[in-house]
């Protein structure tokens, strides 16, 4: 049986806004080949996650990526073990020239936009001795494509689940940040709207501020910048 170790890595992209004012635009973007597949290395026998972990290290030009295993599916002929992978863009050093970042935004149970495609899925839930279990029904008779996506809305829903009792969030972001940059990733990743204030009370004591000279010369002020401060044996809201 053929083994594969795949990469689903999820990367935080910023544009500037033309709005000075305003906070920068925050895309999130999937690894994938140009053909639009995701990174893959046979098994040898090693450490799985090492393999993975040396794969995309070797694309990006980078160490700096959160990384945990999440899936694994199988049919006759092949085992598919699926790694969730998130960073920053400011940590991908280089891109190697066989790869690019392909644009994803998941609507909850609804649409799943890839690059330049948008297919309507839906998620279904059926318990069964004494658990959930999910279906995953994707609107599309391309089946390579239809597994790509599937590893990619199961890698994201881990995100989404783990979003309120674990640090994922953090990992999306680079060495410093605005608590509106927070609140923002945090809503577009779960596909939601939250209180500002009541959102900024929860988050608060897991940032740090960073001490900066304003030399902004454009009549107002910036925006605070904070770093993660990580709280031992604490879950992050």
């Amino acid at each position: 049986m053929q083994i594969n170790i795949i990469g689903c890595f999820f990367i935080l992209k910023s544009e500037k806004n033309e709005n000075i004012r305003k906070n920068d635009i925050q895309k999130i973007n999937v690894l994938t080949t140009h053909e639009g597949t995701l990174p893959t290395v046979s098994f040898t026998g090693g450490d799985m996650k090492k393999e993975i972990r040396n794969h995309l290290k070797s694309i990006v030009g980078s160490n700096t990526f959160h990384l945990e295993q999440v899936y694994t599916m199988s049919d006759e002929k092949t085992l598919d073990i699926i790694y969730l992978a998130i960073t920053n863009i400011e940590n991908v050093r280089k891109l190697d020239k066989n790869y690019e970042l392909t644009e994803l935004k998941i609507t909850d149970n609804e649409w799943i936009t890839f690059g330049d495609k948008k297919i309507k899925y839906q998620t279904k839930e059926k318990e069964e001795n004494n658990n959930i279990e999910y279906t995953h029904i994707i609107n599309t008779k391309d089946d390579t494509l239809k597994k790509i996506l599937l590893y990619v809305i199961i890698s994201y829903k881990k995100i989404r689940s783990n979003i309120d009792n674990t640090d994922i969030l953090f990992k999306f972001l680079g060495n410093s940040f605005t608590l509106e940059d927070v609140r923002i990733i945090y809503e577009m990743i779960k596909d939601t709207s939250v209180d500002k204030s009541n959102f900024r009370k929860k988050i608060t004591k897991y940032c740090e501020k960073i001490e900066s000279k304003d030399t902004s010369k454009n009549g107002y002020r910036p925006s605070q910048k904070y770093k993660f401060k990580p709280l031992k044996g604490d879950a992050w809201l």
